[in-house]
């Protein structure tokens, strides 16, 4: 028998409930007081979908989780389930063609005047339906150096107006981290738009 941890999530802060979120889908699935037969018909498929792509979701989101329901719309978003490993007709594993537009480390240059810089690999909550959840984030190491290389190519590249942080969830690096590469894109004059791609304050809105 496993038992039920209780996190306060009034009292740490986001980074530490990142930290103490739910990997375990037998975990998940016994938290959500769902009986043993629905336990059992859902659990072998979500620990075999749990292998390609992790389960992670944090106590903020999960309490708001409807208990007893396994249809869930909110337990639906984050549960690994054996409908991911079949195979789909006209299915890739980089639905937006971003890998070929991703022409230097963090950074996707896909359409005319706006770029991407994936400021993170990292996000709070695992979103069954990621379309990056494929992406080479091992060829774009992200860092200060990165970084750098990427805004050089901004500069030079006047055509450029919107720049959108992504990731993984940029909100997730440290605030240092944060304001300096915000600061940065605001002394380049050309670009007109700054774009935050997050869903940390939906997850972890405490």
């Amino acid at each position: 028998m496993i038992t039920r941890s209780v996190v306060s999530v009034d009292s740490i802060t986001w980074q530490e409930q990142v930290s103490q979120s739910i990997r375990d889908p037998k975990k998940l699935l016994e938290w959500l007081d769902l009986d043993n037969k629905t336990i059992e018909s859902l659990l072998g498929g979500s620990l075999k979908a749990n292998c390609n792509f992790k389960l992670k979701v944090p106590y903020a989101y999960l309490r708001r989780i409807k208990k007893g329901d396994p249809n869930d719309p909110l337990l639906r978003q984050i549960l690994p389930s054996e409908e991911e490993l079949y195979a789909a007709p006209g299915y890739t594993k980089d639905p937006l063609g971003e890998n070929k537009a991703n022409l230097i480390p963090g950074l996707v240059h896909k359409y005319e005047g706006r770029i991407l810089l994936i400021v993170s690999s990292n996000c709070a909550v695992n979103c069954r339906y990621c379309f990056r959840r494929s992406f080479p984030y091992q060829d774009n190491k992200l860092g200060m150096s990165e970084w750098q290389q990427a805004l050089t190519y901004i500069n030079k590249n006047k055509t450029i107006t919107e720049v959108i942080f992504s990731g993984g969830d940029p909100l997730s690096i440290s605030d240092t981290q944060l304001l300096w590469l915000t600061e940065e894109i605001a002394k380049i004059p050309h670009v007109q738009r700054l774009r935050v791609h997050t869903r940390l304050p939906v997850v972890i809105p405490d």
